[in-house]
């Protein structure tokens, strides 16, 4: 049965939890200037509450977290049987991507710098913490018997994005070695330089959450060398 708790100290009352929990367990204490549990036995855990949490100060234990397996590709080539429908991706001309990618490395090129306009010094926890998130979305990665399988699903899973060869150490560590990456063709174009630019930094961060999410470690990061490939050493903290 899922426990939802709310460190009270941290809560300053925006009342989203009351708002989007759809079993209604958070009511707002307006004499307090809190949030409370109310019906905690309603909770169904769901974790809308932890993920809109500001303050992060909700916390949700003892459920099952559901993979969206529907993102697998094994899955998603059943649904399009089904559906009798093509996927976008093989639809689309080569055309289509070069004229996409114009508007792309700008739209990402204001994303990085409205962090760091934003976060400051906080840019690389948001980096970490968007891949920590964004493997919720990667289902088939927890499927990995060991660290080397983990490695190999995430190899073809970002082939045609994030290239990377992989190498584990005999204390943990993983050095990657990337001859292609996405992010590469964006700094280049917007005239910054691999390894100094913003975006490489949160790069950095979100594949060390990526990482460490599939693991359920926490990892250091040590850029070896940057250019046109680039390699990154992974260390367990």
């Amino acid at each position: 049965m899922p426990t939802v708790t709310i460190d009270e100290v941290g809560c300053r009352d925006c009342t989203l939890c009351v708002e989007i929990c759809p079993t209604k367990v958070f009511e707002d204490d307006a004499g307090k200037g809190i949030a409370k549990v109310v019906r905690k036995d309603d909770c169904i855990g769901c974790t809308s509450c932890v993920y809109i949490c500001p303050s992060r100060c909700i916390t949700v234990k003892d459920y099952e977290e559901q993979r969206p397996f529907f993102r697998i590709e094994e899955n998603a080539a059943i649904v399009s049987k089904f559906l009798q429908r093509m996927p976008a991706a093989k639809v689309l001309t080569e055309a289509d991507y070069k004229e996409a990618l114009k508007d792309v490395f700008v739209r990402v090129k204001a994303l990085g710098d409205s962090v760091t306009e934003t976060m400051g010094r906080g840019q690389k926890a948001v980096g970490r913490k968007a891949g920590q998130l964004a493997a919720s979305h990667l289902p088939e990665m927890y499927e990995g018997k060991d660290l080397a399988d983990v490695l190999a699903k995430m190899k073809h899973r970002f082939a045609n994005s994030f290239d990377f060869d992989a190498t584990i150490g005999g204390d943990g560590s993983i050095t990657m070695k990337f001859p292609k990456c996405a992010f590469g063709a964006v700094v280049t174009e917007t005239g910054d330089k691999i390894g100094e630019a913003v975006l490489c930094h949160l790069f950095h961060e979100y594949w060390a959450g990526l990482v460490g999410a599939f693991t359920s470690k926490n990892y250091n990061i040590e850029m070896v060398s940057t250019g046109n490939t680039c390699t990154m050493k992974l260390t367990v903290r």
